[in-house]
């Protein structure tokens, strides 16, 4: 049961993961399934998962802070794929296309220090020292983002392409990625550690 009232409850795999106490060994979680549509399979997706072992008096933070990392990096994708589409576009509302593909590659490009930002969590967290992990994580998608925007924003066709608007697009998304949305997901009410 969490402090919210909501209950959530582990696969039996993850139990018994658990009750071996196994804290010294990595194991994966191989997770895969079908994305359907009435009925129809569209895709098949298949993913592994750390399973991370950590003492009970801090799992619940230790959710809550990589909630926050994700909920983050989900902001920031989305941020740069309307300032690719600003940058491409005249009119980025009327565009027509799939943009998912951007968010995507997001996510894959910041995957691994994604997982190095967890590892930190879970080793600095019990000590009281995960202060800066918000903060590195935070540099990390800056980077990531605006190094995705300089390569995709510079794609399509040259003829049609407005520095004007490239540098406008990109000079928004470097003021979203450093405005309060981002803080705020990243620093969730009532969690007080920030890097000193």
């Amino acid at each position: 049961m969490t402090d919210n009232g909501e209950s959530h409850v582990c696969a039996r795999v993850v139990s018994r993961y658990r009750s071996l106490g196994l804290d010294d060994a990595q194991f994966r979680l191989f997770a895969f399934g079908y994305d359907m549509d009435k009925m129809k399979a569209r895709c098949w997706y298949e993913t592994t998962y750390p399973l991370i072992t950590l003492p009970a008096a801090v799992r619940i933070d230790f959710s809550r802070r990589v909630q926050a990392l994700t909920v983050t990096a989900e902001l920031i994708a989305g941020m740069l794929r309307q300032a690719v589409k600003r940058a491409w576009f005249d009119r980025p509302g009327e565009a027509r296309g799939d943009t998912a593909f951007l968010k995507q590659y997001f996510f894959q490009h910041t995957e691994s220090a994604f997982y190095r930002a967890v590892t930190a969590l879970k080793t600095d967290l019990p000590a009281g020292t995960d202060g800066g992990v918000a903060d590195a994580w935070h540099g990390t998608l800056r980077r990531g983002a605006l190094d995705l925007f300089d390569v995709w924003s510079a794609r399509g066709d040259v003829t049609r392409a407005n520095p004007r608007r490239i540098a406008a697009a990109r000079t928004g998304l470097q003021r979203r990625i450093d405005g309060k949305a981002v803080r705020a997901a990243l620093h969730p009410a009532g969690d007080t550690r920030e890097a000193a």
